[in-house]
């Protein structure tokens, strides 16, 4: 029999009586919450609601920053292994998770209530979960019209792109997310970048099996079968990428190199939200219309 209680236990333990309060101060009437997943904190930003904490903030400003973290937003430490003392100081209403938090879910219960919301799930189809997910979300947050909002500005800028890239003959898409010198993912149609690319009408060139989170991770040579595409790497692409190197090599033989279909997109968090996709698309639809009148010029 195991003998004591560990930190966290007797951590969890002291908080137990704690009782959350909404919070109302400046007339702000959502509930104080803590978030530890950045697609989730994508989705309260967009909300217009302000968190009272959230994990790995520099990460998130480095990886996915859809949108701007409000001054006096609290760093809640790791986003699988948070800082209980943290999140209790900030005695939120509420802490948004998702299922890889879940082996820390019953000491964040005695914080806070906590919602565990799943973007990817085995259908593969990230973008219409996570319009889901931020409808819940919402009604939590009290902030129901708002979300309304959001999906309906992404389902515009979704047929306005499709309507803009009607008719073009652009190659099927390479969509890479570089991770060193030698090695990137590519996201295939079950990726929330594969789904943004079937809304839009565009072909993924990506055809072999993918992981749970809709990429694969390969070696560089791995893409030199696919002559015929056009790679788009999603920044932030690594110092060490082949894309920064200026000498000879096999990344500089691939077809689609030599023939200049390589363009960089802006940060965008492949695990994000509706409004991460909205912002992928307008990227997307932006570079390849740019593409295609540098060609024709």
């Amino acid at each position: 029999m195991r003998k004591g209680l560990n930190r966290r236990e007797c951590l969890a333990a002291f908080l137990l009586p704690m009782t959350p309060v909404v919070a109302q101060e400046n007339g702000n009437t959502h509930p104080r919450v803590a978030i530890l997943d950045w697609g989730l904190t994508t989705s309260v930003l967009s909300l217009g609601v302000t968190p009272a904490g959230i994990a790995e903030i520099d990460l998130y400003r480095r990886w996915a920053d859809d949108f701007p973290i409000p001054p006096g937003v609290q760093d809640v430490g790791l986003r699988t292994e948070p800082n209980l003392e943290a999140l209790a100081a900030l005695k939120p209403d509420l802490i948004l998770t998702t299922p890889f938090s879940e082996s820390v879910r019953p000491f964040l219960e005695r914080i806070a209530p906590t919602r565990s919301y799943a973007t990817y799930t085995p259908d593969g189809k990230p973008l219409a979960r996570s319009v889901e997910v931020l409808r819940a979300i919402a009604r939590d947050l009290r902030a129901e019209t708002q979300a309304e909002a959001v999906i309906a500005r992404a389902e515009a800028t979704f047929a306005a792109a499709r309507e803009s890239l009607a008719g073009r003959n652009l190659p099927p898409l390479l969509l890479a997310g570089f991770m060193d010198g030698r090695h990137t993912r590519v996201y295939g149609t079950d990726s929330l970048f594969g789904n943004v690319l079937d809304r839009l009408g565009l072909r993924n060139a990506w055809n072999r099996p993918t992981n749970f989170w809709g990429f694969t991770l390969i070696g560089i040579h791995e893409l030199s079968p696919y002559a015929n595409a056009r790679l788009l790497a999603v920044a932030p692409v690594p110092p060490d990428a082949p894309l920064n190197a200026t000498h000879e090599g096999l990344w500089r033989s691939l077809p689609f190199v030599r023939a200049g279909r390589v363009s960089t997109l802006p940060t965008t968090w492949a695990f994000g939200d509706v409004s991460t996709a909205e912002r992928f698309a307008r990227n997307l639809k932006r570079t390849l219309l740019a593409g295609e009148s540098a060609r024709a010029g």
